[in-house]
């Protein structure tokens, strides 16, 4: 399918190369052309927003585009990224605080729970002293972006997207996938750890190797592959929870997912009134299971449904056991304040970690293996909004 209004544009030797190098470092040739072709073209702004956005413009990158078509694609990308922006339910955090230690002691043989003044975080290697201030989360693409083979190589911008929510200058903390440009063509699992005030970036990545061997390496880039949950705030010292917890005396295994339970039960929370936290905590002592991404080749059978758009059979990397001695980054929330038209992350939480002590200990969080010796300490915030951005399975529902 071809633009209608469709102009051709010459281009300078220097965009020529520049058109190169971004061809060199992506991975869907034939959609970036088609919506480049798009964004330079005439007719009303927003059918070419409309026409590009069916064409997977995210899989485009700004930073290789040649300038005649740079200024265009921020203008359709600020247009079409962040459509859908919900409020989560404003409660204190000392009613958030009393639920948790009523409710986590059910699953947890000591736990404390209580609003606190935010320690200086940088005394855990994260960039920021607090995380206070213009809190929000978002939640950005879905497993289509990660495993259907149209949409392989799809990437996100996590600093771009803060500029169009306001949160440009903030302290990113979070999970999601590699960027697959940014690891010469390897999956990863990232953990996002990041100042855009003071350009410090802390973020990792963990890969499978050749032996199946989990490698962890510095990750510089402020990109992520096709799913990702990022947590922002100005980084401000200011009140948070703080969670210190030992032991583990019920079935759940997640501390995530025991939050999750947790608020839902003893704050009654309703259909549309949900509430979002997000933090950092560790494993002081015990261990945990935990996953590693493999790389697409190396992943002998089918494991995705494209009609249900979920993985369907496992394929990931497991390690276990997994500690102690991790930092874990962490956004969750109760539920979808919509009711279900943000398609937002199913789990309800998205977590990864790193190890503050073991070089190649890192990945995705699951749950604890070691319920008598399991022991957390945390520091957690609430944001006041989730920013739904490319939400896939809304769009793959249009076009069924």
């Amino acid at each position: 399918m071809k633009y209608k209004n469709q102009q051709k544009v010459k281009r300078t030797s220097k965009q020529e190369n520049n058109m190169n190098t971004y061809f060199k470092n992506s991975y869907n040739r034939e959609k970036i052309i088609n919506a480049m072709e798009i964004l330079s073209g005439s007719g009303k702004l927003s059918d070419r927003i409309d026409f590009a956005y069916k064409q997977n413009i995210d899989y485009m990158q700004p930073e290789y585009m040649p300038d005649y078509i740079r200024e265009q694609y921020l203008i359709v990308k600020n247009e079409i990224c962040c459509k859908d922006l919900s409020k989560m339910s404003n409660v204190k955090l000392e009613e958030i605080s009393n639920a948790l230690e009523k409710g986590l002691s059910k699953n947890y043989d000591n736990v404390k729970a209580e609003v606190i003044d935010c320690p200086n975080l940088r005394n855990w290697n994260c960039p920021s002293e607090g995380m206070s201030g213009n809190q929000r989360i978002i939640d950005v693409g879905g497993e289509p972006y990660m495993h259907d083979p149209k949409y392989l190589g799809t990437e996100f911008d996590y600093f771009e997207i803060s500029k169009m929510i306001g949160s440009e200058r903030s302290y990113a903390l979070g999970a999601g996938s590699g960027a697959m440009s940014c690891l010469d063509g390897h999956c990863g699992e990232l953990v996002i750890n990041e100042n855009f005030i003071t350009k410090e970036n802390k973020s990792l990545i963990a890969r499978v190797g050749k032996d199946k061997e989990c490698i962890v390496e510095d990750y510089t880039a402020s990109k992520h592959g096709g799913l990702g949950n990022v947590y922002y705030s100005d980084g401000l010292k200011g009140k948070v929870i703080y969670l210190k917890i030992k032991k583990r005396i019920g079935k759940q295994g997640s501390l995530p997912q025991s939050i999750r339970a947790v608020l839902s039960e003893n704050l009654k929370i309703g259909n549309k009134d949900h509430i979002a936290l997000a933090g950092v905590f560790r494993v002081l002592n015990g261990k945990i299971r935990s996953h590693v991404q493999p790389d697409y080749k190396d992943i002998k059978h089918e494991y995705y449904d494209p009609q249900l758009m979920k993985c369907t059979k496992d394929f990931l990397q497991f390690y276990e056991p997994v500690g102690p001695k991790l930092q874990c980054y962490t956004v969750l929330w109760t539920g979808d304040p919509t009711g279900g038209e943000l398609n937002l992350r199913e789990s309800g939480e998205h977590t990864h970690f790193h190890s503050y002590e073991h070089k190649n200990d890192a990945g995705h969080y699951h749950f604890d293996v070691s319920p008598d010796e399991i022991e957390y300490e945390g520091y957690f915030n609430i944001a006041q909004e989730v920013h739904r951005v490319n939400n896939i399975y809304k769009e793959l529902k249009n076009i069924k």
